[in-house]
């Protein structure tokens, strides 16, 4: 239990901390930024999505966080 724990806080600090591996260039290097028009950049705000992946995956660590928490809390009360 107190080893679920230790990994969970090991793959947090990695999340945080870690720096990218990325190998492959940037793509967009060779395009130049366009100017736009306050209307065009109203639109392009509009437009822009909204990244799922932390919406899903924060609400899952916590769950998980709060799980192991509540198996800690709960084996040391039993010691007691």
């Amino acid at each position: 239990m107190i080893d679920d724990l230790i990994i969970e806080f090991d793959k947090g600090l990695k999340v945080l901390f870690a720096k990218p591996k990325g190998s492959r260039p940037r793509p967009d290097l060779h395009i130049e930024d366009a100017e736009l028009t306050p209307d065009e950049k109203r639109r392009t705000i509009e437009l822009m999505r909204v990244n799922h992946t932390g919406e899903v995956d924060l609400p899952h660590k916590i769950k998980k966080a709060m799980s192991l928490t509540s198996k800690v809390m709960t084996t040391l009360s039993a010691k007691i």
